[in-house]
């Protein structure tokens, strides 16, 4: 698989969410390639539109093309997750955002204890 290759089947994609047009990036890595999803689309902290581009997904240079929609699809399915991550609210605050820094997360979890379930369970079934 080239780079002109996987360029050939990401144009045969085509992915649209609420009438955004998403725009799939090549390029090289490596022995193989990343793709990335870009989209313009309205910032969710500072309300204002720009270009926003998702993860990156390695393709190896042996893929076949199966693999690189298959990828492309997840590069969709990762981007619209994050989006909602930082969209949803719960008491005013966004509770699952994907930009919590992992060492703070983990100072957290140390400080506050695994997540046991404080409330009640409900009583069995007689």
């Amino acid at each position: 698989m080239t780079l002109s290759e996987i360029r050939r089947i990401l144009n045969e994609c085509e992915f649209k969410l609420f009438d955004i047009s998403f725009e799939f990036l090549a390029m090289p890595k490596g022995d193989g390639f990343l793709i990335q999803l870009e989209g313009y689309i309205r910032d969710n902290t500072t309300k204002s539109y720009s270009w926003q581009k998702g993860g990156k997904h390695y393709i190896s240079s042996f893929a076949i093309r199966d693999e690189v929609v298959n990828k492309a699809w997840k590069a969709c399915f990762d981007f619209v997750i994050h989006e909602a991550r930082e969209a949803f609210f719960y008491k005013n605050q966004t509770i699952y955002h994907p930009h919590f820094l992992v060492d703070e997360l983990a100072a957290f979890v140390k400080r506050s204890g695994h997540a046991e379930r404080k409330e009640k369970s409900l009583p069995k079934k007689q």
